[in-house]
């Protein structure tokens, strides 16, 4: 469901695709953003983070629906929310990871365990707000899921529901494109941006006359040209453990497919492509599934192909470079302890002027999403880029490999 309608009327928008832009290049920004919108709606949000734009496009208008329940609980960083829906076996689900919301929407009750379980393997500290009969618990409970209490930092049960009387806020409110890039500046041309600049270099050229008129010219030496500025560069792309987790909360969405089951998946650079096979149930109900999941169905000669957008946000600047053979040696000992074996191998070592990098293979052999998930965690603060996955799946097990590339002096 795209939206859920609330008795006042308004409606409350699970969009079809969420993203994290960078804000350097705002004419990039713009053509990325419509982009966009060809496929996933021309309505938007535009929400500033930092050096980045957090954006959710939909097909149609109304408020944000994770957004606007995360905002009642005062936005913290890890967060649960489950509503009952009276007289349906529905309930309204918002999970909210390291400041972003990660999952919204309106779900049978039978598949919110499904929902959560992935963050079993994860370090969580989830403040849990919950209302009416909904699967989640505090304590073991038969028919319901919970939580380790290490994980939990707060659970509330509430007395009143929180959809009916959540706030109208504008800053969640989804309008047209070319309205939300107006209002942040965005594609239009900058008259007061250059205006200041006039008056900037105007300024400028004054003090510079008085001053030089006074005294002697002072030698100016440039900086050095940044010998690591490729290091660094390939270093503020998304952690490869984050993209894992990422993968994997995909692979787990695509086990709710009714009747359908994938069979082999590509990810690469953000883009996750899986080819899927019927286990008895029609096309119609994995293209309405599709749609419901913000996932692209594309039918080729060889099959049916889900194509799945994975958003993680960038790493900061590195500081600090090491030694190539230490990487690889420090990722070989983490590897041996989640995944004991000769599992690792390496292309040519081929120097980039002032750094050197290697792509790592790590094969993967009948492994559990579980497995792969601490696979991730180990790779956490290594100097290490993910080129790309390519798995095969046999009821649940994992086949295939994981490529990364290296990078130190």
């Amino acid at each position: 469901m795209p939206y859920i309608t609330r008795e006042d009327g308004e409606h409350f928008v699970i969009p079809s695709y969420r993203d994290v832009m960078s804000t350097k290049q705002k004419s990039m920004l713009k053509k990325e953003v419509l982009a966009l919108s060809q496929n996933y709606g021309d309505y938007i949000t535009l929400q500033r983070k930092g050096s980045q734009y957090e954006v959710a496009f939909s097909p149609d208008t109304g408020y944000l629906l994770g957004e606007s329940i995360w905002h009642n609980f005062k936005r913290p960083m890890d967060m649960i929310y489950c509503e009952a829906i009276p007289n349906t076996t529905e309930a309204i689900l918002v999970i909210v990871k390291s400041g972003s919301v990660y999952l919204d929407g309106s779900f049978p009750l039978e598949s919110i365990p499904e929902e959560l379980i992935i963050f079993l393997t994860q370090q969580n500290n989830f403040e849990i707000y919950i209302y009416g009969n909904v699967p989640i618990s505090q304590t073991p409970e038969e028919g319901k899921f919970n939580f380790e209490p290490k994980a939990v930092k707060s659970f509330k049960v509430l007395d009143n529901p929180v959809f009916p009387t959540v706030p109208l806020l504008k800053i969640y409110q989804l309008q047209l494109v070319d309205t939300v890039l107006k209002a942040h500046g965005i594609g239009v041309f900058p008259t007061r941006q250059i205006v200041i600049g006039v008056v900037v270099v105007v300024v400028g050229w004054w003090l510079w006359s008085f001053l030089t008129a006074h005294e002697a010219v002072q030698q100016v030496i440039l900086p050095k040209e940044d010998t690591y500025a490729a290091y660094k560069t390939a270093l503020t792309s998304p952690a490869p453990g984050q993209e894992i987790k990422q993968f994997l909360d995909r692979l787990n969405l695509l086990y709710t497919m009714p009747g359908w089951v994938p069979l082999k998946i590509n990810y690469t650079t953000g883009s996750l492509t899986a080819l899927v096979q019927s286990a008895g149930m029609k096309v119609e109900t994995l293209f309405a599934w599709a749609k419901n999941n913000r996932a692209t169905p594309t039918i080729k000669p060889d099959g049916i192909y889900l194509t799945l957008h994975i958003s993680a946000l960038s790493r900061p600047t590195p500081e600090n470079i090491y030694s190539l053979n230490e990487v690889i040696g420090t990722l070989v000992d983490r590897l041996a302890t989640v995944y004991p074996g000769n599992h690792i191998s390496l292309d040519t070592f081929t120097p980039q002027g002032a750094i050197t990098e290697v792509k790592v293979t790590i094969k993967l052999d009948n492994v559990s999403s579980i497995v792969l998930a601490l696979i991730g965690e180990q790779l956490q603060d290594l100097p290490l880029t993910l080129q790309s996955m390519d798995i095969k799946l046999t009821n649940g097990i994992i086949s295939g490999s994981l490529i990364l590339n290296a990078l130190g002096s």
